[in-house]
């Protein structure tokens, strides 16, 4: 092999790490959510480039998980973690809804989108949050319990 090896010739840091066994999956926050590593692989499968949004991401979903998990398992001393949101913010075409698609079906969630613009409070012109969440019910076959795991985007704010 010559000294000037082309990139395709070396192994990807990913494939480098082993597959994680049923001892590791064992230790996620929740018994669906992966690591962030595996959450990262799955977008790049699927979203070119955007490495930093997607690292980010990945780790955000976790600790998301995370403290889900945390809240159903310790009971309540008073102390409340705080909830997190995710804002992808960009131009057109640059990957955000691909991204938030992808990210939901990594983690077999429903998925619905709602275009910020449209929203209106119930009895005006214009798409109600309500039906926001039907559409998202409605995405997770109307089962309450994969609904309340759900994603909502919302596009356009």
């Amino acid at each position: 092999m010559s000294s000037d090896t082309t990139v395709q010739d070396k192994p990807l840091e990913n494939d480098a790490q082993p597959s994680p066994t049923q001892t590791e999956k064992s230790k996620r926050p929740c018994s669906f959510a992966p690591t962030p590593r595996e959450i990262y692989k799955f977008l790049s499968q699927y979203v070119i480039s955007q490495d930093l949004a997607k690292k980010k991401l990945s780790v955000a979903v976790y600790n998301h998980y995370q403290r889900i998990d945390y809240m159903r398992k310790i009971p309540s001393f008073g102390v409340e973690l705080n909830k997190s949101n995710v804002m992808l913010i960009g131009p057109s075409g640059s990957g955000k809804t691909l991204l938030a698609q992808t990210l939901a079906r990594c983690l077999h969630v429903p998925f619905a989108i709602a275009d910020a613009t449209s929203l209106t409070e119930a009895g005006y012109m214009g798409e109600d949050v309500e039906h926001v969440l039907v559409r998202l019910y409605q995405s997770a076959d109307e089962d309450p319990e994969k609904t309340e795991k759900g994603i909502i985007y919302i596009d356009e704010i």
